[in-house]
Order: structure tokens, then sequence, then C-alpha cells
């Protein structure tokens, strides 16, 4: 059990720091265009990026669920 806590944390640290790095990137881009252009694209890929969150908060809920469920649906 200690093994599958190991990998969601590990997951949890990957999504965050991948986060990271793609706000970066997306900021690098818009310091390059004109200022309606460059809000119309940060607003597009922060959709995009809030949608993939959803996602990835729903994987990690059912992963705690199933970790709780492994860990004291056992009945001792």
């Amino acid at each position: 059990m200690n093994v599958f806590r190991l990998v969601l944390v590990l997951a949890a640290s990957a999504a965050a720091v991948a986060q990271w790095l793609q706000e970066r990137r997306r900021l690098d881009v818009i310091k390059g265009m004109s200022g309606r252009q460059g809000r119309d694209y940060y607003e597009a890929t922060r959709e995009r990026g809030e949608r993939f969150m959803l996602v990835v908060t729903v994987v990690f809920a059912l992963g705690a669920v199933t970790a709780l469920a492994l860990t004291y649906g056992r009945g001792t």
C-alpha cells in the first residue's frame, strides 16, 4: 500500500511541475504578441488548462477513494 501512496504523490508532483512549466511557456509566448492578441491567446489556453486540471483532479479523487476502500474495506 505504501507504493500506491508513493505513486499518487509522485503523480501529483509531476502534474504540478508540468502545469508550472506550461504556464511559464504560455507567458513567454504572450510576451511576443500584441495586447489584445495576447489576452485572447491567454484566455483560450487557460480554459484548456482548467479543463485538463479538472480531469486530473477527478482521477486523483478516484485514486484516493480507491485507496480508502482498499485500506478500510477489508473488514479487519
